[in-house]
């Protein structure tokens, strides 16, 4: 069924990609890495109202409204 919808591209690119990672896995490592912390600082920069950049936790006094 993977083959249906990508074609050979599954084929041909499959195997280098894999002795790439097993080659250099600390440096594929450092670019996942890279890439979830600019991707969670994108959308946590667009989600939160204040200006600090924190988190907005609520006051505090644990009423829940």
């Amino acid at each position: 069924m993977l083959e249906l919808l990508l074609g050979s591209q599954l084929m041909t690119w499959g195997p280098p990609i894999l002795a790439y990672v097993q080659q250099n896995p600390w440096r594929v490592f450092s670019v996942i890495l890279v890439v979830a912390l600019l991707i969670d600082w994108m959308v946590n920069d667009r989600s939160s109202g204040s200006c600090d950049g924190g988190l907005d936790l609520g006051d505090g006094d644990g009423g829940g409204d």
